[in-house]
């Protein structure tokens, strides 16, 4: 049968087949394939061209993604961490899924976002770039150890305006100075099943029970998020899985439940709807699957 062809546990292919149809094949196929090394830029210190040439230089081989195109895919570098761009703080290892979530947020310079579960980093140390030192990131996880490689990820890039707290996201502080800001990013705890090509263990690992319990995690961390977007702001979840429950699912009930918030439209192809929000499946544009969902909260009047 096809799980047994493919590898992978039947309630997962199950699962799989419930969201996406007959793309199912091409999405478990993608799963298999090792993911080649993304490269984020930081706009600040470089951009795409000069840090492609730079890895060229080198002796590997890049090419522009195909979702973001400013995301650089290096092939024949070896240890990214290595990379001295890496090292020196003008790229940052990122899947292109992740980079995509980040311009759905849409960071402007001089905004204050809130990342409310941040580690280990890539998306809130995104978003510290594209504010600018006018703006401030506030990078919230409830993980202390987690949270220092947050801060280990800003030192390398050298971002002073991203902050650190340690914090559970179902219980935010309320303190004047945390709140409220211009957008909030939930990239919530998921059950993974969209980053398989780099963590093909977790196919076995994750089971179908763990799924009720992570969508009730992802509802309490929207519903609190809520509280700290002002007027006219944003909220984005994002999660990197594909179950019906982590992703249509907690999406309608945050259109339903949070009051004040409205559907953004939605990403475009080959983003797929789904729901409220959209879909990126893994064999789109060989990527991690991932789904996002941005609201934004009703001005006063």
């Amino acid at each position: 049968d096809l799980a047994t062809r493919a590898s992978y546990p039947d309630w997962v292919v199950e699962e799989l087949r419930a969201v996406t149809g007959d793309a199912v094949e091409d999405v478990l196929a993608a799963g298999n394939r090792a993911a080649a090394m993304t490269l984020r830029p930081n706009p600040r210190v470089t951009t795409p061209e000069s840090l492609s040439a730079e890895i060229v230089d080198a002796g590997a081989t890049v090419e522009r993604g195909r979702l973001v195109p400013e995301a650089v895919i290096v092939r024949g570098a070896g240890d990214p961490a290595a990379l001295p761009s890496v090292v020196e703080g003008r790229a940052t290892p990122q899947d292109q899924a992740s980079q995509a979530v980040v311009a759905v947020l849409a960071p402007a310079p001089g905004e204050r976002i809130l990342d409310v579960a941040a580690a280990p980093g890539g998306k809130a140390t995104a978003l510290a770039e594209r504010v600018g030192d006018a703006g401030q990131v506030v990078a919230g996880d409830v993980d202390a150890g987690r949270l220092r490689l947050v801060g280990a990820a800003a030192a390398r890039l050298r971002l002073a305006n991203l902050g650190l707290v340690r914090c559970d996201g179902r219980r935010l502080p309320v303190a004047e100075a945390l709140a409220p800001f211009d957008a909030v990013l939930v990239d919530a705890p998921c059950s993974g099943l969209g980053v398989l090509r780099r963590r093909p263990e977790a196919r076995w690992r994750t089971r179908p029970d763990a799924v009720p319990g992570l969508a009730a995690l992802q509802r309490d961390l929207l519903r609190e998020a809520a509280t700290a977007v002002r007027p006219g702001g944003r909220l984005v979840y994002s999660v990197c899985t594909l179950t019906a429950a982590e992703t249509v699912g907690v999406a309608e009930w945050a259109v339903e439940v949070l009051d004040g918030f409205a559907p953004e439209p939605r990403p475009p192809a080959p983003w797929r709807p789904h729901g409220p929000g959209a879909l990126l499946l893994p064999n789109a544009a060989d990527t991690d699957g991932m789904f996002v969902l941005s609201l934004r909260r009703r001005a006063v009047a």
